[in-house]
């Protein structure tokens, strides 16, 4: 079997920033969920509708940011970007 080392190094290089792109977009997603207003929390001046507007806001980006992780993840194996093979040369 012939490998093709170049190829293999840049896939990895790849695959990881693509999982870590995801992972970034899981995270923002977290974030988003624990903005929502809860129930407990002070409402200062905001009525009940702006209060669930904000809710729905929130929960709505959270759920945009989950489906761009899950779009990330589902394209793989990604294109190997020029990024990505420049970087390796750089380091040769």
């Amino acid at each position: 079997m012939i490998i093709d080392f170049d190829h293999f190094r840049a896939r990895i290089l790849q695959d990881a920033l693509t999982e870590a792109t995801a992972q970034y977009w899981i995270h923002r997603a977290y974030q988003f969920q624990q903005a929502a207003p809860r129930p407990d929390e002070f409402r200062g001046n905001a009525t009940a509708e702006e209060l669930r507007q904000r809710w729905r806001n929130c929960k709505d980006t959270a759920q945009a940011c989950l489906r761009h992780a899950e779009l990330l993840r589902d394209s793989a194996p990604e294109e190997i970007s020029d990024e990505v093979w420049r970087a390796l040369q750089e380091v040769a």
